[in-house]
């Protein structure tokens, strides 16, 4: 049950790492460290682990699984929050794309004479 209690520790300090690298926006080390923590988590709660608990242990146990669940709440809340974010960078990106193709219209030569009726040889 001990190496259980390390795991999940390290596992939450992997966690918080996640979190702040995500705030900071930085990706693809919060990524990397989810699968981390992900590995130590199976890890920790495999039977091996987790044989031989007494009473007290199983709370402990249970404190620090609720301390992982808020953690990996926050961790979904700042996901979004980024997420959210770059969709409306998208969406700004796209009005400024069709606002430059409007100017480039705008700026090109038209003819004087526009009505298909008008005989262009007279």
């Amino acid at each position: 049950m001990h190496a259980a209690f390390e795991l999940l520790d390290k596992a939450l300090e992997m966690g918080r790492r996640e979190l702040a690298h995500l705030a900071a926006g930085e990706v693809e080390e919060a990524e990397a460290l989810a699968f981390g923590r992900d590995s130590m988590l199976d890890e920790a709660l495999t039977k091996d682990n987790l044989a031989g608990s007494a009473e007290e242990s199983l709370d402990f146990l249970m404190a620090r699984l609720n301390e992982l669940k808020e953690l990996q709440a926050r961790i979904i809340d700042e996901a979004t929050r980024l997420k959210e974010e770059v969709a409306a960078k998208l969406r700004r990106t796209g009005l400024e794309t069709k606002r430059h193709a409007s100017y480039a219209r705008a700026t090109r030569p038209v003819p004087r004479i526009q009505s298909r009726f008008i005989s262009r040889n007279s």
